[in-house]
């Protein structure tokens, strides 16, 4: 079986000590990849990922390495390796576009429902009680679930899923959602949050959609997305009121005698 890269992993599964240690064991990852990845598993779990935690210690030595990872509990069996016949589904299904025949879309559905979806729907992709690894927040599945759920912390985890996921496509859709549950509740935090993330996402990516700006406008004017999409977005692509606003206080700023 091919390795299978560690963004893929990543992105594709909320994966277990037991599943990162048989994959390592089984030639699925390089050593280095292991290690990046109980890093990253580490950070969304804070406090939770001590397994993780001892992984990520030993570094990239490959004896030192696989040796702790035969220690982990179930490193060895069969329902540890089951997620790999999945990834590796999602890497061939990658590198051959869309349009695969219809028995390995049907696996590729199973395997994400067990092994992203159900894990993110129960809370085990991530610690949802500490705000340091919410900020780490990577992967969009567990934001919807968190919504969802109605997570007390769910504006921290849209604010790092705008830090650290790659396509402002997966990230906007999460900010509008944000933002239309905070101004339909009137909940100030959920939408200061919401307007963070969305000036990170303008900040990162140089991009905003119709959505955000319409839901933006319904906010006071004066947050930090107003100020990050003037700075950082393409402004042919503001709209009006948003010009109006800025201009509107370039020219009170040099109005004589004020």
């Amino acid at each position: 079986m091919p390795l299978i890269p560690a963004d893929l992993v990543r992105y594709a599964a909320a994966i277990e000590p037991s599943e990162l240690a048989w994959g390592r064991l089984h030639g699925r990852l390089t050593a280095a990849d292991t290690v990046r990845l109980a890093f990253l598993r580490r950070c969304d779990l804070g406090a939770g990922g001590e397994v993780f935690a001892r992984i990520h210690a030993q570094g990239p030595s490959e004896p030192q390495l696989d040796a702790f990872c035969r220690e982990i509990p179930g490193a060895e069996t069969d329902a540890a390796g089951r997620i790999w016949d999945y990834l590796a589904l999602v890497g061939r299904s990658a590198s051959e576009g869309a349009g695969g025949p219809e028995p390995m879309a049907r696996q590729l559905a199973a395997g994400r429902a067990e092994f992203l979806l159900a894990r993110a729907a129960s809370g085990r992709g991530m610690n949802w009680r500490e705000s340091g690894a919410l900020l780490g927040t990577d992967r969009p599945e567990e934001v919807d679930a968190a919504f969802e759920r109605g997570e007390e912390l769910l504006g921290v985890a849209v604010i790092g899923l705008a830090l650290t996921h790659p396509d402002p496509a997966a990230i906007l859709p999460r900010v509008a959602r944000a933002l239309e549950r905070a101004l339909e509740s009137s909940d100030h935090r959920l939408r200061h949050q919401g307007l963070v993330a969305l000036a990170h996402t303008a900040r990162l990516h140089g991009t905003v959609d119709r959505r955000c700006l319409d839901l933006l406008r319904r906010c006071p004017r004066g947050s930090e997305a107003d100020d990050d999409l003037w700075a950082y977005v393409p402004r042919r692509r503001l709209p009006w009121w948003l010009w109006r606003h800025r201009l509107g206080a370039w020219l009170w700023r040099w109005l004589p005698g004020r």
